[in-house]
């Protein structure tokens, strides 16, 4: 009896892991330049619309090497902008991806200088693309 314990209990606890819900996600290219004059995000669920996002970018043909075949049967492409800036040093990012009963909550996390730090005096819209898990809503935190 001892003995079947154990067993069944890495039974059970490798069946939980099945059902645990993706919370993976991937940066894929961030930029200071070429993102939206304002704040907000694209969600992008198709390959036909992803490729459209990617040929807007006007990039070199060596940037498309950073971008990955996306498999959208279990992931979507999420752009996070940061809006218009009047300096450098801003930028986006991830924090981290939780997936409760496939709502998608994306933590973002926007930097800005420090004040008296040196920026160039340039216009920027910083943005951040990334991989992110099919969900049925996206909420942006």
């Amino acid at each position: 009896m001892i003995r079947i314990i154990p067993f069944l209990f890495l039974i059970m606890s490798c069946g939980s892991l099945k059902n645990t819900p993706d919370t993976n996600f991937s940066i894929l290219y961030a930029s200071e330049f070429g993102g939206a004059e304002k704040s907000g995000f694209l969600l992008i669920e198709n390959n036909e619309s992803y490729i459209k996002f990617i040929e807007s970018l006007k990039l070199d043909e060596a940037d498309y090497a950073n971008f990955l075949k996306v498999d959208f049967k279990k992931k979507n492409v999420i752009v996070l902008y940061q809006g218009q800036k009047s300096s450098g040093g801003y930028a986006i990012t991830i924090v981290s991806v939780s997936n409760d009963k496939n709502t998608i909550l994306v933590k973002k996390k926007e930097i800005e200088p420090n004040k008296g730090d040196l920026v160039t005096t340039v216009i920027t819209q910083p943005y951040c693309m990334a991989l992110i898990p099919k969900g049925n809503k996206v909420i942006i935190e």
